[in-house]
């Protein structure tokens, strides 16, 4: 069943208005002057921690490239991961490594509390009906996971200032694993993303995901705590390689689906042979949009934006 046309002939029904929550701002703040004051003899450490934004964002704006999801809902979700996320396990973790040592906080506390905090992020979006597939959820996933590196990465460059080990620990994890805070939270996000195009539990989507994404987080922070299990991050790259290709698929297969759904659509928002062509082939999109001034750009991306994501709505016939 087609959603219904609205009075104007060319645009859908405007959703309900999406902001940046001050709330996430804030906490967002709040964590992030904590590491600054921890990092405060080390001003070296926020700059790198920035860097690895600069590389990984951009994969997740490739993956939402064809069916974009908002600019607030993506800073709605980077700002959990960087803030409340990281206020509460930074807490959590203290405490349980007081009580148990640095070792089984790495092991135990900090995959469950960390995923747990994370994956919330995830269930938001989920919430306020922006993932309508698998592949929004491994996005908003990314988001989160982002946020949170960079956040957790301040204290680590931090430290290896202060052991005089900063361009190990930049390259082990600005450079050979910046994506393992989206790579531990993606599963959920994806299981999140399949529940609700098939309209199956939410709760018990996070919940699968959750199996796997703890699991994998402990044993990444095993292997990296304890030398003689270093072998453990080989298994790791191999998962990692096979999520990529099938971030790929899904990609791939979201195109296809877009493209197959958009000709339902071309009556009741009265989409023109460009817009049918444009609307679902990302390189044309591209092409379109460089003949473009920069008010008609955003005038076609907010249009662009609502079709796709009505189109991805629909059930196949």
């Amino acid at each position: 069943m087609l959603p219904s046309p609205t009075p104007g002939p060319h645009t859908p029904k405007d959703a309900p208005a999406i902001r940046v929550r001050l709330w996430r701002v804030a906490t967002a703040a709040v964590a992030v002057a904590s590491v600054v004051a921890y990092a405060r003899d080390t001003p070296s450490a926020l700059w790198l921690a920035l860097v690895p934004l600069a590389y990984t964002v951009p994969i997740f704006v490739w993956l939402d490239r064809l069916e974009p999801e908002p600019l607030a809902m993506r800073w709605n979700a980077f700002l959990w991961g960087a803030g409340m996320s990281v206020l509460v396990a930074s807490f959590v973790n203290e405490v349980f490594a007081a009580a148990f040592g640095l070792v089984a906080a790495a092991v135990i506390s900090a995959p469950i509390v960390e995923e747990l905090m994370k994956v919330r992020g995830i269930s938001y979006a989920a919430k306020r009906e922006q993932i309508d597939s698998p592949l929004d959820g491994a996005v908003y996933a990314g988001y989160v996971g982002l946020g949170f590196a960079a956040v957790e990465n301040v204290i680590y460059f931090s430290s290896a200032v202060s052991e005089d080990a900063l361009g190990l620990t930049f390259v082990v994890r600005g450079l050979l694993s910046p994506l393992a805070h989206p790579y531990f939270c993606v599963w959920a996000g994806l299981a999140v993303g399949r529940a609700v195009a098939a309209d199956r539990s939410r709760p018990l989507a996070l919940l699968r995901g959750l199996l796997v994404g703890i699991p994998l987080h402990a044993s990444w922070n095993l292997a990296a705590s304890v030398p003689a299990l270093a072998f453990l991050l080989l298994g790791h790259v191999a998962v990692f390689f096979v999520l990529v290709r099938r971030l790929r698929r899904l990609r791939r297969d979201e195109i296809a689906m877009i493209r197959r759904r958009l000709n339902r659509l071309s009556f009741a928002y009265n989409l023109s042979p460009v817009e049918l062509e444009t609307y679902g082939d990302v390189k044309a999109t591209k092409r379109f949009r460089r003949a473009l001034s920069r008010a008609e750009r955003r005038a076609f991306d907010a249009r662009r934006a609502s079709i796709t994501k009505l189109a991805a709505r629909l059930a196949d016939d």
